[in-house]
């Protein structure tokens, strides 16, 4: 197998997967541009408007959950014990293959599916305002809201990219489930972290000294916070995706 990180072999490793999953990619596709339509539709009937932050929030909900579908399409052929010998056997190093499946889960997916909602809720509104009356805005992804959805789909993208690989049956499901422990644990651990710092301010008491002990720590540790949760869900989930490729492939 080739070691060497090459530009060119990811781009044919991407053209690749895009042209065998094309079918699923574009059925997913007009399936969310079919009912981000409506529901953007549906929205100015009582509105009479299509604010950015209701347009990004309906986009949100098309977007992070087909991502996730496509994140364990694109790795179906890896856990598949009929194919998945000829997959592993391709031409392509493990930093390769995962740069080019994030890439494609990402970056590509991403630029596709925002292009494709622009065009659909701009079809909407205009709908919207010669059926309903509505006002006619136009929406744009150089937000504060876009870029927000934006970044929890990078964030929490790796840990569904680390469930698809380690996961053969039920992979969603038990991911979903993995991901729900995780959040249960780490609740815990802030839990007892806010305890330690902050025992001293009679948090647990009730009286007014515990409101702003709690309101100190939020202003103090959110930034801390997202940087931590950040790391270990992004590039840490990234790792153990590379890891995890290894072990399939020993």
């Amino acid at each position: 197998m080739a070691q060497e990180f090459s530009l060119p072999r990811i781009g044919q490793f991407i053209r690749r997967d895009l042209t065998i999953h094309k079918g699923t990619f574009v059925t997913g596709l007009l399936v969310s541009a079919v009912l981000l339509f409506l529901f953007c539709t549906l929205n100015m009937v009582w509105d009479k408007k299509l604010a950015l932050e209701e347009f990004f929030g309906i986009f949100g909900v098309f977007y992070i959950p087909m991502g996730v579908l496509f994140t364990f399409s694109l790795f179906k052929e890896f856990n598949d014990t009929k194919s998945n010998h000829l997959y592993l056997s391709l031409p392509i190093s493990i930093p390769e293959r995962l740069a080019a499946k994030w890439f494609t889960l990402t970056v590509i997916y991403t630029a596709v599916f925002s292009l494709l909602a622009i065009l659909v809720g701009m079809l909407a509104i205009t709908v919207g305002t010669v059926i309903f009356s509505a006002d006619f805005n136009v929406l744009s992804i150089f937000t504060e809201h876009y870029w927000n959805v934006i970044k929890v789909y990078f964030v929490i993208q790796p840990i569904f990219l680390v469930g698809a690989i380690t996961f053969t049956k039920n992979r969603i499901g038990k991911t979903v489930l993995s991901l729900g422990l995780l959040a249960l644990v780490f609740l815990l651990f802030n839990f007892i972290l806010f305890a330690i710092f902050n025992h001293s301010y009679g948090v647990f008491s009730g009286n007014a000294i515990g409101s702003d002990a709690i309101d100190n720590v939020g202003e103090d540790f959110s930034m801390m916070g997202k940087w931590f949760y950040g790391l270990i869900f992004g590039p840490i989930m990234l790792v153990v995706a590379y890891f995890k490729m290894i072990e399939k492939e020993v």
